[in-house]
This record gives C-alpha cells, structure tokens and sequence, in this order.
C-alpha cells in the first residue's frame, strides 16, 4: 500500500542532557512533524510511504530533505518553494519537570505560505491509497488550511482513504480564530475515515454532550456516529504511584478494545503518539485484528519512549518479541 502524509517539517533544535535552554551552549538539530513521524515508522517496517510538504529553496530545505530520505520516507512529492523553515526549541523534561517546546516563527514557514494547486494535489495523490492529515495544519495559517481542507476534498473524489490526527495545539490558535478553527475540525473530520483523539477533544472542541453516568465508550460512539468514521483510536495515560501507565484504545463501528496496561519509562518523550497512530495504521492496512492493531500500536508507543528523537524507527521485529514476552531484556 502506498501511504501520504500531508504535513509540515519542522527544524528541531533540542538542548542537550536534559538541560534548560539558558543553561546550554550547544543545541542538537535534527528535522520532524507529524506526518514525517508516522512515515517514519511506517516505512521502518516495509510500507511505502510519501511525504506532501513544501521546503524553502536554500541549503536548509536541502537538509531537511535528506534527513526525510534517511528515514526511509520518498522525497519524491515534496514542493520547493519559499525561504523559511519553521523551526522549534525543545527542553527536555525530566522528573517531575514536563518538557518545553518553543515554536519560532511557525505561520511565515514555506509550508504555511504556499498554495498547493488541485493539480499538484492530484499529482501527489496519484497511485495513493491511505492519505494521513495533521490537524496542525488547520491552525498553523489561513493557507495550511485551505490546503488541508482541499487536500482532503480532492481525496475523497478519488475515494482514497482518509486519516486525521487532532493534534489540537491551544498555543498556535488566535482567540479571534478559534470558530474558525472548530468549523474546519468538523469539515476535516467528515472527511475522515480513521481519527486519532482523545476524550478531551470530542468534549472540549467538537462539544459532544455527554454525561458523568454515561461510560467513555458512549461518547466515542456518539462521535463515530455523527461524522460517520470508521475507526477512532486514542490513548489514556494516567499516573500509579511513581509509574506511569499507558493503554490504548480502538474503536470501530461494531466493536472497542483497548490494550494492556503498559508501563512507560521516558527517554524522549515527543513523537510518541505519532508512533502509536502508525502503529494502529500498519494493522489496518495488514487487516489484522483491532485487538491484536491496538496491541502492537501501544507497544510501538512504549518503546518510542525509549528512543532520541521525534521519529518513530522501533521495528516490527522488536515490537512483536516485546508482544511475545513483556520482560525480555536481551534480543540474540
């Protein structure tokens, strides 16, 4: 199956050893986002995968268009245009210190700015099967936007699977904005076959009324039901004692399943749940089980934890021998 992710690369400039940005002298640079991240993951276990962003023409977007090679990620259907990159500062957290993530200049990056044409939507969309969708990319600009819905619109004409993301960032969003912001999320989301959210975003954004004696699965069921998704998928972390605990979610429209309760140590805490959407994605496009999907989407989760960096590469290797035995310590 041939895979596209539509979404923004962005420039990482990670402090280093878990030191606070005014405490460092050095910054380690490497390249993300959302769409990248679940390719990432992906494409490290054997599935096609092409990425629609556009990259300024200068020696910067060069760079960020190798690093999305070395992922493994085709290239091919990347835009060059522009002169800017968004870009982020990230100071990891550590204990009970969350982690920081600063954006620079996000809304003048070339992502943000270009209009994608219907014929170079056409052309990106060509031979595609599964198209992924950040919701980033509704807040990030007035064009992002547009190019999302739009996107989407044309995908849909060449019935090509949809999947969004939420990814409801409060700090991108202007308060006159936030209507507009709300009405694009129920466009997007009619649009959408597969959806990654949580609780929080069907009540808080979408405002679906539910009640405290109405169980969590009448809610999810409520949303499927009005925006017609096929598959909602999730995850709840929660806090026992000094462990923190992971569980997965799927839903369809006959049936929900949620995974073991895992454990989660933290290394590198960002990109883990682009690393349980790809993981719930390589279920799907393998027909497998929703409880074996969910299963192997929270242990791609856990063990992204473990790993530098905000793209996912655990393999489908690793992730089934951790299935087979929770307490495997050495792989020979």
């Amino acid at each position: 199956m041939n895979v596209l992710a539509f979404g923004e690369v962005m420039m990482r400039l990670a402090v280093p050893n878990y030191k606070m940005l005014e405490q460092t002298e050095s910054l380690e640079m490497s390249f993300s986002g959302t769409g990248l991240n679940i390719l990432s993951s992906l494409a490290h276990n054997g599935v096609k995968t092409h990425l629609l962003t556009v990259l300024p023409a200068n020696t910067v977007g060069r760079t960020a268009r190798s690093f999305v090679r070395k992922l493994g990620v085709s290239d091919e259907r990347i835009l060059i245009e522009g002169q800017h990159i968004g870009s982020y500062f990230l100071e990891m957290g550590y204990g009970n210190r969350p982690s920081e993530v600063t954006y620079m200049d996000r809304s003048q990056s070339a992502f943000c700015q270009v209009k994608l044409s219907d014929e170079a939507i056409k052309t990106a969309l060509k031979d595609i099967e599964l198209l992924h969708i950040c919701g980033i990319s509704l807040s990030t600009s007035k064009q992002s936007r547009e190019n999302a819905l739009n996107l989407a619109r044309i995908a849909q004409e060449l019935k090509i699977m949809i999947c969004f993301d939420f990814n409801y960032r409060m700090s991108l969003v202007k308060a006159d904005e936030h209507d507009i912001l709300i009405d694009s999320y129920k466009k997007m989301l009619h649009y959408s076959n597969v959806v990654f959210g949580s609780e929080k975003d069907l009540l808080l954004l979408l405002k679906i009324e539910h009640s405290d004696e109405e169980q969590i699965e009448v809610l999810y069921r409520k949303f499927m039901r009005e925006y017609h998704v096929s598959f909602f998928g999730g995850t709840t972390k929660v806090n026992e004692g000094n462990r923190k605990i992971l569980q997965g979610f799927l839903a369809s429209q006959s049936d929900i399943v949620y995974s073991q309760k895992r454990e989660i140590i933290s290394f590198d805490r960002i990109g883990t749940g682009d690393a349980f959407a790809a993981g719930i994605l390589m279920g799907l496009i393998e027909d497998w089980t929703l409880q074996e999907t969910v299963e192997f989407a929270s242990v791609n989760t856990q063990l992204s934890y473990t790993t530098y960096g905000d793209s996912p590469i655990i393999s489908r290797e690793l992730i089934q021998a951790k299935l087979m035995d929770e307490n495997i310590d050495i792989i020979r």
